[in-house]
């Protein structure tokens, strides 16, 4: 029996890994024999479509959040719910694995029910891989520079509280405090979740409509927009992606950066200078207190002839002893509850903190301690891909246009309410709203 295995944009840097995981999962399960194939970030989409259409797609696929969400929506992915060998409740951070959980699923599955084998409840369409959590490296001289010698203290707060004191740094330093993807690869839906503010809500029907038209929303896009137009932001915010927060770091034009830990090394590599000034803390969150979660899948094709082998291969990737191997190799985090305990992710000593390697160590141990409460804002909707695009091209043209952002919303809604009404129907249990913590203390454990 042979199966084949996609990962994405894994070669040549994890090859002793991934080889190690199969020969394991190999040996465990005489008789399978599994073939890996490795596909670049921008081909996976074209790839999976064309074999799929041939009737060849993998048996298990690596997909990233935002796409996972797509292929869903085309049937692509399995129900493992009766195919696992284990439960997902009891191995996966909740948080995580609730992205890889859909309601009214309409894709080809077994049904729950009587007789099925299936148990009811949502869908299993996937089980979460690697994950990372936003860390915020902070630029010493400069915040001290903008926000005084107590900056550290003025931190602690959210996106809000952040807003507020983007005027007074650049007014002291010409540069800008920090910057967010709002236009290209918007991470305007996800910091609305995090504040609170589901931008989705039940209908009347016991479907989804949008929910952009209460202050709170308004108030809160009102103040991203202002920020912009009134230059405490830079034209990047809308033009560029995340990339832009780590070339703009990395060259001082910014005191603060919001992103992953990996970008860390790159920092160290291309600008020693401002890698020195660094101090790692707790991402930025919304009121909620809680960071984003984007989260790796891998998830059983609608095409395999061997689900049960299938699904087996993807809880072994998946599992905390493969996952803590991935993470000793790659700028990483698990998404196995048990892993986060293990020593490799405890604070590094004074020793540790003071070698070439510390800064990074610093980073793995902080964004380990808030895995536990952050959670994956894309929502685990079908239609979530097409809702989120439409949103930032409109929210592009308020930014670069001065289109008006009650005109804005008006349009969105619009065409949300005709994406919904293209596709099955769909509740609020794959929309995120978790209840609030404490937000993250970003003065504690750095040094003065």
């Amino acid at each position: 029996m042979r199966l084949q295995f996609w990962t994405l944009a894994l070669r040549p840097w994890f090859d002793e890994y991934v080889t190690h995981q199969i020969e394991g999962f190999e040996a465990a399960h005489p008789g399978v024999d599994v073939e890996w194939v490795d596909v670049p970030y921008d081909a996976l989409e074209r790839k999976l479509i064309a074999s799929a259409a041939a009737g060849q797609a993998p048996d298990v696929v690596n997909m990233s959040d935002m796409n996972f969400a797509r292929f869903v929506s085309l049937g692509a992915f399995r129900d493992s719910r009766a195919d696992v060998p284990g439960d997902p409740d009891a191995t996966y951070l909740p948080n995580a694995l609730a992205l890889c959980r859909f309601s009214n699923y309409q894709g080809s599955s077994d049904e729950g029910g009587e007789g099925s084998g299936t148990p009811r409840g949502p869908s299993l369409l996937g089980l979460p891989w690697y994950v990372n959590t936003q860390t915020l490296f902070a630029n010493t001289e400069l915040l001290e520079r903008g926000l005084g010698p107590t900056w550290r203290t003025r931190l602690n707060t959210d996106w809000r509280g952040l807003i507020s004191l983007a005027r007074e740094f650049k007014g002291k330093t010409g540069l800008f405090l920090f910057s967010q993807p709002l236009g290209d690869e918007s991470e305007v839906p996800q910091m609305l979740l995090s504040e609170g503010l589901a931008p989705l809500r039940a209908s009347a029907d016991g479907g989804l409509e949008p929910n952009l038209d209460g202050a709170g929303t308004r108030e809160f896009l009102q103040a991203w927009v202002d920020l912009y137009r009134d230059g405490f932001m830079p034209r990047e915010a809308a033009t560029k992606g995340h990339s832009h927060l780590t070339e703009m770091y990395q060259q001082g034009q910014l005191g603060l950066a919001n992103t992953g830990p990996n970008f860390l090394k790159r920092i160290r590599d291309v600008a020693p200078e401002i890698y020195e000034k660094t101090v790692v803390l707790p991402g930025m969150t919304g009121k909620l207190g809680r960071g984003h979660i984007p989260v790796m899948v891998l998830a059983v094709t609608t095409q395999t002839k061997h689900p049960k082998e299938a699904a087996a291969l993807a809880w072994w990737m998946t599992g905390p002893e493969s996952q803590l191997e991935f993470c000793t190799k790659a700028t990483i985090l698990p998404s196995t509850a048990s892993t986060l305990s293990d020593p490799f992710f405890a604070p590094p000593t004074a020793e540790q903190l003071a070698s070439p390697e510390g800064k990074i160590l610093q980073a793995r141990s902080v964004t380990a301690k808030s895995l536990p409460d952050a959670v994956a804002y894309t929502c685990a909707l079908e239609t979530w891909p097409d809702l989120r695009r439409a949103f930032q091209d409109r929210l592009k043209r308020t930014l670069l246009d001065g289109v008006p952002l009650e005109k804005t919303l008006k349009d969105v809604e619009a065409d949300w309410r005709k994406i919904l009404a293209s596709a099955p129907k769909a509740d609020m249990s794959g929309v995120p709203t978790p209840t609030a913590v404490a937000l993250p203390r970003r003065d504690e454990g750095v040094a003065k």
